[in-house]
């Protein structure tokens, strides 16, 4: 959008880099470029927090919650704590995951209503980016908690130290 305000257009044409047309053209371009590139990295993520963290989160979570069960019909004096607070802490998460993404997708429905490219810009910079960073950080927070052979995508150690 700052190549849209006066002062730019003169500068580019007073250097003859662009005409006032090619600069607002060019503009128009890179603002789409940049809402759809957003776009499709929104829907990614989306996808992904709906097919492959939350039921890799839910899985854990069954298996936590079938030894939690193991251990009562054992013996009632045996603990529970930390399965019944991991249980509670990963179901908080994956409703947190679910509700971001479910607000993310209503955000890109409304993109998707906009016709103006610079509008549709500053839309995706204002509504959509802080609605990935809302859905990412119960994604990431769920993480630390799920068994590393449960989560879906290698972790940053494995990426940084895995290198075989």
């Amino acid at each position: 959008p700052n190549l849209m305000q006066r002062e730019s257009i003169e500068l580019f044409k007073r250097q003859g880099v662009y005409s006032e047309k090619e600069l607002l053209a060019r503009a128009g371009v890179l603002c789409e470029l940049y809402a759809k590139t957003v776009n499709i990295e929104a829907l990614t993520m989306i996808d992904m927090a709906r097919k492959q963290i939350l039921p890799a989160v839910e899985s854990y979570a069954a298996k936590l919650a079938e030894t939690l069960a193991t251990k009562k019909a054992l013996s009632p004096l045996l603990g529970g704590k930390y399965e019944t607070s991991l249980l509670t802490k990963l179901s908080g998460l994956t409703d947190d995951i679910a509700e971001a993404a479910d607000a993310l997708e209503a955000s890109l429905v409304a993109y998707h209503k906009i016709g103006d490219v610079t509008e549709a810009a500053y839309f995706i910079r204002d509504e959509v980016l802080p609605k990935m960073d809302a859905l990412r950080a119960p994604a990431d927070e769920a993480e630390r908690f799920t068994a590393a052979e449960y989560w879906p995508f290698p972790t940053y150690g494995d990426l940084l130290f895995g290198v075989k």
